[in-house]
């Protein structure tokens, strides 16, 4: 029998980089040969370049054709009299003549609604109709796992087929052909893991390769303990782009190794990458967070890896993974949490990985070798037939005809380079209008900062940071404007003085509804409680006022701080020239996807996309400590633009003021020890901090015999008191005060993001502090010398507090030393960093 194998992909070329379709394909061609039909693989002829003349002569048996549009297409079917039309990519069904009389085979080996899931620009509903209206062509379907049959018959049922007693579907699982086990390699060699692959939106594995390379780097690299652990990384390989494999230790930008561990390297030929995974690899990593789209895959690194003889490590929820245990091929996991005593475990029996990689071999000979997957295609091949179809259950609309997402990387059209031509001609004409309007520039620089409406009182580590760095900043240049979400005022800071002014009443006219601002962010997915850093991302009038004082002040710098403001300041760079600096409190999107463990998966990664995005639109970007530094770098950054700035502190106010009698305002007596904390507590973390103190802490406290009362300073205080000795203290005019009343500050943090300012005022204060490590991350203390730091609010929290509770020497020698620490971080040294980065 004749068969067409229909693709998004040219055949196989051993010497160029490979997509997933290309080799699906080329081991289903291969299979059908072997049982003895004849094969034909066409493909789209714009996707020529990716291909070498050595693919176009690929083996006995197959032939390889391509087409460019419908008609040739057609023309091509006609003139190859097949016997079956086997297309392995679902939008090319829309390329196939509507009357289509050769029997046709789809192969669903990705489910492409689930991916869509994950795109934000794809209409999944339209996508849902448009796959429905297309099903209708098919006779019968391919799938990669048990799965994906399960998940794709009531899909067939809506669209009109008949599967009371026969299901249209066969698996045919991704296939390849086994190769030999590993060799014996000396006790001492290095080992090395290895994964990687084109990114996409679906596949986070950040949690999973970060436990990884920490564990590899805690590892002494001697004694047979020298861990490396290799990605492979770039471009889908029909993105633009000319697709060429790079040698293994280059990448395609030129980056090389990033330490010791970590060993990047751009995506490599098909069969110089086989032999990279044989010849110099140990072990497989198949690990990426869990969600809909990973239950329902199957993945061709992982099959890449077992063909190679390499044992496999992936994640328990995958189908793969019970054979990876039948087999004993492998090691299945649960939780990133596992992943430093497996590696240790698998480093210590080098016999051990030796005998699980014969059985990879052994797994892929028996359950992926083409010639015995590929078995159900054949049969059909032999006795193919169109299949009749009822009227669907779930009638589809009109099919979309928008590109696919690999055939949407195509150069703009001539409307859109028209518009594209039309706006920057209309843009510089506004730029010039409202250069010649403003006011010449100063001598010295104007400054204006975008940012929340909760900077005044500054009494929560966000605000303190807005408003010390603009105070500070004033003192050395003309003047910073703080606008913020006050639609009516705005805040002038002159030599460190801050004054409110007002917006003309016009202005406020010009906004948008609050409730639909708020409607906005929610279909984004944003939690509630923290749309409000985005609202600048959906309420022009951010933009309107940034632009209103820019014309009226020769403003030359825009710094935002958080993400979401970075908008209107990149439209004061466009009008205004000058510069953006985005200040980054935290690595936003992370600080959610933490806080909030039922963040929709579209919106983390819309989250994610626009903060990049804004931080590689800005001029320069501060991060305020290098572990976000690092993280921004790893996740899209251009490294040059991030900066490390860390926050500072007001040595001066805890100089000036002298300590309230807090123990005469709120009763305390005077054996009782006085614990402190400071926060808004609208932040869930800050609530769930003192609610632990409240369950947790303050009743161990109370059993080992210690007196003690929690002063829990900041605005929005809960509705009921969490605890007898947890005194809320409501909004304060000002902190240094309380904290030098203090005994001793707890941080029993356990969610959050960025470096905890309220840590630095603690040591301002001269105060022994007792943090959880998440409660004094970002900041490098030594345990025992500033603070004293346990993993969790514990029992070890609680003896903490009692320890120093008890030993005022040791105590106030803490606090001395966090004193000390934060000597070098006045704002006014802060405040010479940002300068020196406008400048």
């Amino acid at each position: 029998m004749k068969i067409i194998i229909f693709t998004h992909g040219v055949f196989l070329d051993a010497m160029r980089v490979a997509a997933g379709n290309s080799v699906r394909a080329y081991y289903l061609a291969k299979g059908l040969v072997h049982h003895g039909h004849t094969v034909t693989h066409v493909f789209p002829r714009a996707l020529e370049k990716y291909s070498s003349d050595r693919a176009v002569q690929p083996e006995p048996g197959i032939r390889v054709i391509s087409y460019s549009g419908r008609a040739e297409l057609a023309q091509r079917i006609v003139q190859e009299k097949a016997d079956l039309l086997l297309v392995g990519y679902w939008e090319l069904l829309e390329e196939l003549p509507d009357d289509l009389e050769v029997p046709l085979m789809l192969d669903v080996v990705a489910p492409r609604v689930l991916e869509a899931m994950f795109q934000s620009e794809r209409d999944v509903g339209a996508e849902v109709q448009r796959t429905l209206q297309l099903y209708r062509k098919v006779d019968r379907f391919l799938v990669g796992t048990e799965r994906q049959r399960h998940f794709l018959l009531p899909w067939l049922i809506m669209a009109g087929f008949d599967c009371r007693y026969t299901v249209p579907i066969d698996v045919v699982p991704i296939s390849t052909v086994p190769g030999s086990p590993q060799v014996a390699k000396e006790a001492d060699a290095p080992w090395r893991f290895v994964s990687g692959g084109v990114s996409w939106p679906w596949r986070r594995t950040e949690v999973w390769f970060d436990a990884v390379v920490h564990t590899l780097q805690a590892m002494p690299q001697n004694n047979g303990k020298n861990g490396k652990f290799v990605l492979f990384a770039g471009k889908y390989v029909y993105s633009e782009g000319d697709g060429v494999p790079v040698a293994p230790g280059e990448t395609q930008d030129g980056a090389g190794n990033v330490d010791n561990v970590v060993q990047l390297h751009g995506l490599l030929g098909y069969g110089a990458m086989q032999r990279y995974l044989v010849e110099a690899c140990d072990i497989g990593i198949e690990l990426a967070d869990r969600n809909v789209e990973r239950e329902y895959s199957q993945s061709f690194r992982a099959m890449e890896f077992l063909r190679a003889g390499l044992p496999l490590i992936c994640n328990d929820y995958l189908e793969i993974a019970a054979l990876v245990v039948q087999y004993d091929a492998g090691w299945v996991v649960r939780s990133p949490d596992e992943i430093p005593a497996l590696l240790r475990s698998i480093m210590d029996d080098r016999s051990g990985v030796e005998r699980k990689s014969h059985n990879a071999i052994r797994l892929v000979q028996e359950h992926f070798h083409y010639t015995q997957t590929v078995r159900p295609v054949a049969a059909f091949a032999s006795q193919a037939a169109k299949l009749h179809k009822a009227e669907p259950l779930l009638a589809p609309s009109t099919p979309q005809t928008a590109p696919s997402a690999v055939m949407m990387q195509q150069p703009a059209g001539i409307v859109r380079r028209a518009l594209g031509y039309v706006k920057r001609k209309a843009l510089a004409a506004l730029r010039r209008t409202a250069l010649a309007l403003r006011p010449p520039a100063g001598a010295q620089m104007e400054i204006a900062m975008v940012s929340r409406a909760d900077v005044f009182p500054p009494d929560h580590g966000a605000a303190v940071k807005i408003d010390r760095t603009a105070a500070a900043l004033s003192r050395l240049v003309s003047a910073v404007y703080l606008i913020t979400d006050d639609r009516y005022h705005y805040y002038v800071y002159r030599n460190g003085v801050a004054h409110r002014q007002g917006y003309p009443l016009w202005l406020s006219w010009l906004a948008p509804p609050r409730t639909w601002v708020r409607h906005r962010a929610q279909q984004k997915g944003i939690p509630a409680s923290d749309a409000f850093l985005y609202a600048a991302l959906f309420d022009w009038s951010y933009i309107l006022r940034t632009l209103y004082l820019a014309l009226r002040h020769p403003i030359s710098v825009f710094q935002a701080e958080f993400p979401g403001y970075a908008r209107a300041c990149l439209w004061g760079r466009s009008l205004f020239g000058g510069k953006v600096v985005l200040v980054e409190h935290n690595v936003e999107y992370l600080r959610l996807r933490d806080q909030f463990s039922d963040l929709p998966v579209a919106a983390f990664d819309y989250l994610r996309q626009v903060e990049i995005q804004l931080c590689n639109q800005s001029d320069a970007v501060v991060a305020v400590s290098e572990r976000d530094r690092e993280q921004l770098i790893t996740d899209g950054v251009e490294r040059q633009r991030v900066h490390y700035i860390p926050h500072g502190v007001d040595l001066t106010q805890f100089s000036a003021v002298a300590p309230l009698d807090v123990r005469a305002k709120y009763g305390i007596a005077p054996d009782t020890l006085i614990l402190v904390y400071h926060g808004t507590y609208m932040y869930p973390p800050n609530l769930e901090a003192m609610q632990v103190m409240a369950q947790r802490i303050m009743p161990m406290l109370s059993a080992r015999g210690v007196q003690a009362k929690v002063l829990a300073l900041g605005r929005h205080p809960p509705a009921q008191p969490l605890h007898a000795d947890i005194i809320f203290t409501g909004p304060i005019d000002q902190l240094a005060p309380y904290l030098l009343a203090a005994d001793m500050a707890v941080v029993p943090l356990l969610k959050g993001g960025g470096t905890r300012m309220k840590i630095l005022d603690y040591f301002a204060a001269s105060l022994p502090v007792v943090s959880t490590s998440k409660g004094i991350e970002g900041i490098q203390v030594s345990n025992g010398v500033q603070a004293l730091v346990t993993e969790d609010a514990d029992e070890h929290f609680a003896d903490a507090i009692c320890a120093l509770g008890k030993d005022r020497k040791t105590a106030a020698e803490m606090g001395a030393q966090g004193r000390s620490f934060v000597e070098q971080m006045d704002w006014s040294a802060i405040a010479r960093r940002y300068l020196t980065l406008m400048q």
